[in-house]
């Protein structure tokens, strides 16, 4: 989902309960129709100082809602509202500077606004923060900085943070924790914030349990249609095998070579079954299957 639209939609679902503010009022004015009005009342209050306002204003300009598209000054309202010291605005900013839309790409700066927007409190921007942080592969304790920040994000409440974790702990590294991984995955759903991806992910960290029911629900979640597909069938064969299926798991893997190709289904299996292994699921249908599809050794 693009970053604006994400922000915006956040936004929107934080108003959906109490009073309707003003600006609740102008981002879906285009929708109604009144613009007009809107926009009358936007540059008064951004005149006056509202930072509120100065970003409905970057948004307008962002989407071409209500103004022309226009990046730049998309770009300059956003960071008239983050020098006023608003957090949301100063979130804005650094996702400009990191993407380059309207602005010279900065990671520098990015980073920078990330930061006072995390300090002040935002919990995208700790996230976000997180994942700036992680991209550092010259920083010893980037990995343990990243985390800690990512955790304070989804203390906060930040839904895409605990997917972010999850992700953390499932990484195959010298963080990997299942456990803790279905755990974040469990908190994802519960909020509600559940895409087929993170539906996959869930089955991969419950396959790495032993939890094999909840592979087998998890995997249901996910339709034929999605892009995912192929990911959420190879768990549902895993599990099936792990749990002593291996007719109806012998079904499943063909059915997913002819999803996914010869060459790309075998290193899938691969790396799975090596991951699965690692993780104590190590089962002796697998060498069965290995060389039924003649699965070989990962190449040097």
């Amino acid at each position: 989902m693009n970053w604006r639209l994400a922000l915006l939609l956040s936004a929107l679902l934080c108003g959906a309960t109490g009073q309707v503010s003003a600006s609740d009022q102008w981002r879906t004015a285009h929708l109604r129709g009144e613009c007009e009005t809107a926009l009358t009342e936007a540059r008064a209050a951004a005149d006056a100082g509202s930072a509120e306002a100065l970003l409905q204003l970057s948004d307008w300009h962002f989407f071409g809602t209500c103004l022309d598209k226009d990046d730049i000054a998309s770009a300059r309202f956003a960071l008239q509202a983050a020098q006023g010291g608003m957090a949301r605005a100063q979130t804005v900013v650094g996702q400009l500077y990191a993407s380059g839309l309207g602005v010279e790409r900065d990671d520098a700066e990015a980073r920078r606004w990330y930061l006072l927007a995390a300090d002040a409190g935002d919990a995208e921007a700790m996230l976000l923060l997180a994942r700036h942080i992680e991209a550092d592969t010259t920083n010893p304790v980037a990995a343990d900085v990243a985390l800690a920040w990512a955790n304070r994000s989804a203390e906060a409440g930040y839904a895409p943070a605990f997917v972010h974790l999850a992700q953390l702990y499932s990484g195959g590294g010298a963080q990997t924790d299942y456990a803790k991984a279905a755990q974040w995955l469990d908190r994802s759903i519960e909020s509600g914030y559940k895409d087929n991806g993170v539906w996959v992910a869930y089955s991969w960290a419950c396959l790495n349990l032993g939890r094999y029911d909840d592979v087998l629900h998890a995997v249901d979640q996910v339709p034929k249609e999605a892009a995912e597909y192929k990911a959420a069938q190879i768990n549902r064969a895993h599990a099936l095998l792990l749990n002593g299926q291996i007719g109806n798991a012998r079904e499943v893997y063909a059915a997913n070579l002819t999803m996914r190709g010869e060459d790309e289904f075998r290193r899938i299996l691969r790396d799975d079954f090596a991951e699965l292994r690692r993780s104590g699921r190590a089962h002796p249908a697998m060498a069965r299957i290995e060389k039924l599809f003649a699965i070989g050794a990962a190449p040097q």
